[in-house]
């Protein structure tokens, strides 16, 4: 199966329209009222084929954070309230998706970059901003839902809705200063949405780097670099919990999709 339709170049610099994209999100999130920690408030934006709701609680638990309490936290959900994806989840069903199909892999990892930066997101309405992908990743995305159907418990559409609106919440943490969104405060550009959505490029890909490392050093009789997993385990330990790729380890990865 070719993927060649999701071919992607590097996003240099702070892009204006990407900025405005963020502060419109924040500005439409901060407009909800929050509801109790018990009974918290649902908030649908988008409904995927099938019915599938792709929506926010509100609050979220770093509301109720004694030493750090988050205002604006939320809590994002595809479909039950009760079936919420932790980054291992997210994590292991990327990787599983390497060890069928290393190619798909690389082309789903594509379009979680393409993600962290916005590219298929569109304004559907004033100041609203959704993911919407056009006719040609659509039925990329449609295809890998049929491929990885019997092998994972989610769809890959749905895992990037999920990922979506995991790095709407994230800007929601950090990127608003006296109620007014901000890439210009005492946070990166980067931190937020950016940071979370490219961990979750590199983490399953140097894993999945590993494995097949392992894989073949054994069938060799050679010994193991031990090494390609412990710098990563360095790098969140530097890093407070993210863990990006540099712009070389994308070209290097992710080629022919992401390209200079």
């Amino acid at each position: 199966m070719s993927y060649l339709a999701i071919e992607t170049r590097l996003i240099r610099g702070k892009p204006d329209c990407l900025i405005e994209k963020r502060k419109k999100r924040i500005i439409e999130a901060m407009r909800w009222k929050g509801g109790t920690r018990e009974h918290p408030n649902k908030y649908i934006v988008d409904i995927l084929p099938g019915g599938v709701q792709i929506y926010f609680l509100k609050p979220g638990k770093e509301v109720f954070n004694k030493r750090r309490p988050n205002p604006y936290d939320m809590i994002p959900c595809v479909g039950s309230s009760s079936r919420r994806f932790t980054f291992n989840e997210i994590w292991t069903y990327l990787s599983k998706v390497s060890i069928i199909d290393f190619d798909a892999f690389k082309a789903i990892l594509t379009l979680i970059y393409r993600n962290a930066f916005m590219l298929d997101h569109i304004e559907t309405g004033e100041n609203v901003v959704r993911y919407r992908p056009d006719r040609r990743i659509s039925n990329t995305i449609h295809n890998m839902d049929s491929k990885f159907a019997e092998s994972l418990p989610i769809k890959i559409s749905e895992l990037l809705y999920f990922l979506d609106i995991l790095g709407w919440n994230e800007d929601m943490k950090y990127h608003i200063e006296n109620d007014v969104p901000t890439f210009e405060g005492k946070y990166g550009f980067n931190v937020g949405r950016i940071n979370t959505l490219l961990t979750c490029i590199r983490v399953p890909y140097q894993t999945s780097s590993f494995v097949r490392h392992v894989i073949e050093q054994n069938r060799k009789g050679s010994e193991i670099d031990f090494a390609m997993l412990y710098t990563i385990m360095q790098q969140f330990a530097n890093s407070r919990g993210t863990c990006v790729p540099t712009r070389q380890n994308l070209i290097e990865w992710l080629s022919p999709y992401i390209v200079k």
